[in-house]
Parts: structure tokens; sequence; C-alpha cells
């Protein structure tokens, strides 16, 4: 098993700061959102809608499930939005004049 320095950092890139506090962000990494503490994390990302690079320490990146024990990024489940599906092609149906009007 790896060893690494308390402080080790894993740089996230195309992160957008959602909502910001006093004592932690809540970003959008990839697909996931995710809070963390701001003495946790390194980078120009203070205010919500900065969008940028940020370094997060490695073992806070590990504990929200951003990466795995080798340091690779963890892909959130993403589930399928099922929508109801639309005909592949549309009628017009017109209504006969002759017919008789029903209320």
């Amino acid at each position: 098993m790896a060893t690494y320095d308390v402080d080790d950092l894993v740089t996230f890139r195309d992160v957008t700061v959602i909502k910001a506090t006093v004592p932690a962000l809540l970003c959008r990494i990839g697909k996931r959102s995710v809070w963390l503490p701001r003495w946790h994390v390194s980078g120009k990302l203070w205010c919500s809608g900065d969008r940028g690079t940020l370094l997060v320490r490695r073992w806070v990146a590990r504990e929200r499930h951003l990466i795995d024990l080798h340091g690779a990024p963890i892909a959130s489940p993403v589930l399928p939005i099922l929508r109801p599906r639309t005909p592949s092609q549309l009628r017009l149906v017109r209504r006969h004049h002759d017919a008789p009007h029903t209320k």
C-alpha cells in the first residue's frame, strides 16, 4: 500500500464553486457536488461562480469519494433520465366538416 504525505494535494480542473460559506465551498467536480473545507483546499476559487483549478488534500478527496485508493478519479454514478418516448413521425388528423360537433 502506498503512503502519502498528509499534505499531499490532488489537482482537479474545471471546478465550479456553486456556493461559498466562510468555512467551506460547495463545488461541482465532474458530475458531483461536494462540500470542501476551505482549510483543506488551495487555489484561486473563493466565491460562487468561480471556475478553474482546485487543489484538494488527498485524504479529503478520498473521503469525499473523488479519487480511489490509487488516486484515480472515481466516476460518479449517473442514472439515466427516463423521458417519455415521442413518436418518430407526427400525423395531422383533420376533423370532418360533416361530423356533428359534440360538447
